[in-house]
């Protein structure tokens, strides 16, 4: 049996290694160019470059925005946001601020973009993209209006009281002498090539990007190979609507009380004389929430509301972003291990010991090596039946050596005396393998936790530059593997075994490790290490015991309690 738990421990390796190598961008939803988004176009708006027949169209007028952790730049051409750059020295990349805008340039992909036409509601609106005009804002705000004949729009943006958020108002107001109808739709952006988003054997690429939909008691996560037959419509929430990549989260969150639907897409884009799947192809990502459709009497107003964070996955940030109950914890994926079983109990309470080591210490580093030590405390009493079982082993090898040269040809009788044997003196080799097994989710839900914590973000320990990413120097894989070796040479294997299996788990299972470890953050490999070296210090000490324990006994000297 504890040769079948690391074989287990053998195949599940593999296949993470499989699952996260890297990934096949695909679908049945091709473009070579974005379409043209909307029909209805304003007299005198210029479409964008890469749209059928557009040009160069001027810039509007800007306008800036400094908040908690951050400093949004928002134009007057789509009334919507160019750029969100994060403050914190942590987040700067290259030496300049990280900018949470992937897609700046065109006007139909600038985040909080707003439209107002939709069937049945598209005649309070003649056009669907038409020029805004800056208007008049108190300090610290940005405002964009839109007037015809038939309505006037003001859409106001200024920061909130917490970080990393903008709240967005836009009012309606029908100047109409009929009653008109219209349906607002705000949408969240972004682009990443195929390269940006592809995972390297186990480490999950830092723009790989999720799409979701939240509300009270369901979340809905979408991946980009996802989309073959165009939107996905979840329904009315109250949540939020977001692109997640594996550190940052961009999310729409509307005003309590209304629920307006959340939609998902991510469309692929690649030029002529590129294939999909090339690396410098890539990803138009869509997060959507569209409202009920409105119908206004002359001189009557409607009024949306809604926050927008573009910022990390600071669980801490994330539990009271958007000023709902809910906030945006569920933006953070503590997905089932292939399908297989949730991690997410464990990985939260993992995090919230983390999080208390990091508050005692004040260093992400050293409080992975304590929560390692304190779970490896924690997982003891699970081996303690397994090194009573090893005793029990010890006493009757005599006994077993003495079955080979019983049975040397017949090994179906040998195995029959051996279990026998084992019955006999109450040895099971189930128990021996409880501390493995029970280790093992602890592993992948450690694991899922630590790929997606900001905290690791930029954060140096050791030599360690940045411990979200892996060992620039491949000390640690190298280590760990020779750990691993260590530690099979520590254990008595098996007599039984055979010696084609021995060498497997000599050198198969450390080299499919350290070749992992090439790729996953060095976070990982520190609470790896400490493991390691916890391991091989009660491998020790349990050696030593067995050894006295045993010698005693076969001495005759004591008796050993329930071995």
């Amino acid at each position: 049996m504890e040769r079948f738990s690391r074989l287990i421990l053998f195949v599940l390796a593999a296949l993470l290694f499989w699952r996260c190598g890297p990934s096949i961008m695909g679908g049945d939803h091709k473009l070579q160019e974005l379409p043209v988004v909307h029909e209805n176009v304003a007299p005198g708006f210029v479409l964008d470059p890469n749209e059928k027949g557009g040009a160069v169209a001027a810039e509007g007028t800007s306008c800036t925005i400094f908040g908690d952790g951050f400093r949004a730049e928002l134009s007057s051409r789509g009334a919507a946001l160019t750029s969100f750059k994060l403050t914190d020295p942590k987040f700067m990349e290259k030496g300049a601020p990280l900018d949470m805008v992937s897609t700046p340039k065109h006007e139909h992909t600038r985040p909080l973009r707003e439209t107002f036409r939709a069937p049945g509601g598209d005649d309070q609106f003649a056009f669907d993209r038409f020029d805004w005009k800056a208007a008049e804002a108190n300090p610290g705000q940005c405002a964009f209006a839109y007037n015809d004949a038939s309505v006037h729009v003001i859409k106001t943006f200024e920061k909130a009281t917490r970080p990393y958020e903008l709240t967005v108002t836009t009012t309606v107001k029908n100047l109409a002498p009929t009653a008109k109808k219209h349906a607002m739709s705000v949408t969240t952006y972004a682009y990443f090539t195929n390269k940006e988003t592809k995972s390297k054997l186990g480490r999950v690429a830092p723009m790989a990007t999720e799409l979701v939909c939240a509300k009270t008691g369901e979340t809905t996560r979408k991946q980009a190979t996802e989309f073959a037959h165009g939107w996905a419509d979840v329904g009315p929430v109250d949540g939020f609507a977001s692109l997640s990549s594996t550190f940052f989260a961009a999310a729409l969150v509307p005003e309590s009380g209304a629920h307006p639907s959340c939609q998902l897409l991510a469309e692929e884009y690649y030029t002529a004389g590129q294939k999909s799947d090339d690396d410098e192809a890539g990803h138009y990502y869509h997060a959507k929430l569209s409202y009920p459709i409105r119908e206004l009497q002359p001189q009557a107003e409607a009024t949306y509301k809604l926050s927008a964070y573009y910022g990390p996955k600071d669980r801490a940030l994330l539990a009271s972003a958007g000023g709902t109950e809910q906030g945006l914890k569920a933006v953070i994926n503590y997905s089932s291990f292939f399908g297989m079983f949730t991690l997410e109990p464990l990985a939260k309470a993992l995090f919230k010991g983390l999080a208390y080591f990091h508050g005692m210490t004040g260093n992400w580093g050293i409080a992975i090596i304590l929560l390692t030590v304190t779970l490896k405390v924690v997982l003891l009493p699970a081996a303690i039946p397994g090194i009573k079982n090893s005793i029990k082993l010890r006493k009757i090898k005599p006994e077993l050596d003495a079955l080979k040269v019983k049975f040397p040809d017949d090994a179906q009788a040998r195995q029959l005396a051996t279990m026998e044997l084992h019955r006999k003196h109450g040895v099971s080799m189930v128990v021996g393998c409880l501390p493995q097994l029970a280790a093992m989710p602890i592993w992948f839900a450690m694991y899922t936790m630590i790929q997606s914590a900001v905290e690791m973000y930029h954060t140096p320990f050791w030599w360690f530059a940045d411990l979200s990413l892996p060992d620039p120097w491949f000390i640690m894989p190298i280590v760990l593997g020779a750990f691993m070796i260590a530690q099979q040479r520590l254990v008595p294997q098996p007599t039984e075994m055979d010696p084609a299996q021995q060498k497997m788990m000599m050198w198969m299972m450390p080299g499919v490790f350290t070749v992992m470890m090439l790729f996953l953050p060095a976070a990982l490999g520190v609470y790896m290490l400490t493991n390691s070296l916890l391991t091989m210090a009660q491998l020790a000490l349990t050696e030593s015991y067995a050894k006295r324990a045993v010698a005693a006994h076969n001495a005759g000297s004591i008796r050993i309690t329930g071995a």
